[in-house]
């Protein structure tokens, strides 16, 4: 993504610029059979065209099977581009590849202002792929009120905390199902697929209705780690949905492996709505048997502790008990041994016995409150050091950390609470991993940030007891089903809770 400024027509924005290589827009249009419904009659749309590559892939595959252009219906083929640059690259590219003028079928606008009310047989298509969060300012401003409207976003805050991960390409497929596509309609998108996969910002989307219009997921390629789109990190795939169709699972999931598609199927496990969880329909499900963990809601999933980016001002790699209420960290900072605790690290979770390898500064009360201004002035070497890194803890970014700020206590952190300094934690990897370890860690060991999660007990008995039903294979194989081996997705709290029943709900 470029650069944008408030003052920049929005004709120039570039914004989640992804395009599609035509090899694979040819795959979209061969695997679908998109090319035998435009010859057969249908209207074809790409609502975010970029140069024009998928709208081109349906010319190359009707040459290569031997039509003439004067026999390809081009009076059935539009797209719309938002950038202008792109949009006068499309038209240029099929006046001289295909000596077409598509100035009356190609518009340059926003789509989520897109004037034609003409409706398309099908949907074939690359929305931008970008966070919500990662827009610019102005157009968010923009495009704020359309998540509403097209029912991605139910809570206004969702669009300040975990909501802004929202990806946008979610809603120019809403819009796309409702407003573009004639009942019955075929999408094809390719698309990040955190819309399928990952919980939280997404979930409204996986609901597969936009007001009374219902849509459904039909079939999944999922490229996996396949290089198909150079640079691209993002998990991604081509998606076939169907308008005016109720979500039947399970679905067909292509994954690529080995440079092969493999078969398999998905569905959502616990909730209509939850993530995709992925199975080969010729092995044992799992999760046949499995019953859910039973927890306090005190004891619910948490990350650990975030430290805003101020990992250089709380995190310590030393520590030495000078005596009964002092200590010195990183071989000279000294503070009160009371508010240091020993921080988990990866080598924790592969040794038997689990030894303090780093530290971190928590200046908080144990009922999870900060300390107060004269709680930490009652600390001298505590509230010195701190004074000495406060513009580097005033300087953190975030609304949420911005708010302990603005009350003045800058020297919070976020994931604090009285979960914190429970008596035992039951401890897991959640970032990066392919297996699911669950430890039992000693009382004031800390989790760290989003590399792991725990979950908080009082009771030892209790602890042991989740300990040991989150060790049965079914939960493992509940996380690997989701797809999210190795990533920063793997494990974290939002996917064990679909994994747990509360003994105390409501």
């Amino acid at each position: 993504m470029s650069e944008s400024t408030s003052s920049e027509s929005l004709s120039d924005l570039k914004i989640g610029d992804v395009f599609t290589p035509p090899e694979w827009g040819a795959f979209a249009v061969e695997k679908f059979g998109v090319f035998e419904q435009w010859v057969k009659g249908a209207s074809v749309f790409d609502p975010t065209m970029g140069t024009g590559n998928l709208l081109e892939a349906l010319i190359d595959t009707g040459l290569k099977k031997g039509y003439t252009l004067d026999q390809l219906p081009t009076d059935r083929l539009f797209g719309n581009e938002l950038n202008q640059t792109y949009h006068r690259q499309a038209l240029t590219n099929f006046l001289e590849k295909y000596g077409w003028d598509m100035s009356d079928q190609f518009s340059n606008e926003d789509i989520l202002d897109f004037s034609n009310s003409r409706k398309f047989d099908v949907v074939l298509g690359n929305p931008p792929w970008i966070n919500f969060v990662d827009l610019p300012d102005h157009y968010k401003t923009i495009v704020k009120s359309a998540f509403f409207e097209y029912d991605l976003v139910r809570d206004s805050r969702n669009l300040l905390l975990g909501g802004s991960r929202i990806d946008f390409a979610a809603l120019v497929i809403q819009k796309s199902m409702l407003d573009f596509l004639t009942k019955e309609g075929n999408a094809y998108f390719f698309l990040p697929l955190s819309l399928l996969l990952n919980d939280g910002a997404n979930q409204e989307f996986r609901t597969y209705c936009i007001g009374e219009t219902h849509f459904a997921p039909k079939a999944v390629y999922d490229f996996n780690q396949y290089p198909a789109f150079k640079d691209i990190s993002t998990r991604y795939g081509l998606v076939h949905f169907k308008r005016d169709a109720k979500a039947n699972f399970p679905i067909p999931y292509f994954h690529m492996e080995s440079n092969q598609w493999n078969e398999t199927t998905a569905r959502p496990i616990f909730h209509p709505h939850d993530p995709l969880s992925i199975q080969d329909p010729k092995q044992p499900d799992p999760l046949a048997t499995f019953t859910p963990v039973q927890i306090s809601k005190n004891s619910i999933p948490r990350q650990g502790i975030n430290t805003c980016g101020a990992n250089a001002v709380f995190f310590f790699d030393e520590y030495q008990q000078t005596n009964d209420s002092m200590c010195v960290v990183n071989g000279s900072i000294q503070l009160p041994a009371e508010f240091v605790y020993p921080l988990l690290t990866s080598a924790n979770f592969s040794s038997r016995e689990i030894v303090a390898k780093k530290w971190v500064l928590l200046p908080y009360q144990q009922n999870g409150k900060p300390l107060t201004l004269k709680q930490l002035k009652a600390h001298s070497a505590l509230y010195a050091y701190l004074l000495k890194h406060r513009q580097t803890l005033e300087s953190r970014k975030g609304s949420l950390i911005g708010n302990w700020i603005q009350k003045e206590r800058w020297w919070a952190l976020l994931g604090v609470g009285p979960y914190n300094f429970s008596r035992h934690k039951v401890v897991w990897q959640a970032y990066g991993k392919k297996t699911f370890n669950p430890i039992l860690v000693p009382e004031r060991f800390q989790a760290n940030q989003s590399l792991q999660a725990y979950m908080p007990f009082n009771s030892k008995k209790e602890a042991n007891r989740v300990f040991r039903e989150l060790r049965q294979p079914a939960v493992e194989a509940y996380l690997r089903s989701l797809r999210m081996e190795g990533t920063m997705n793997w494990a974290q709290p939002g996917k064990v809770k679909k994994l747990i029943r509360y003994t105390d709900s409501d």
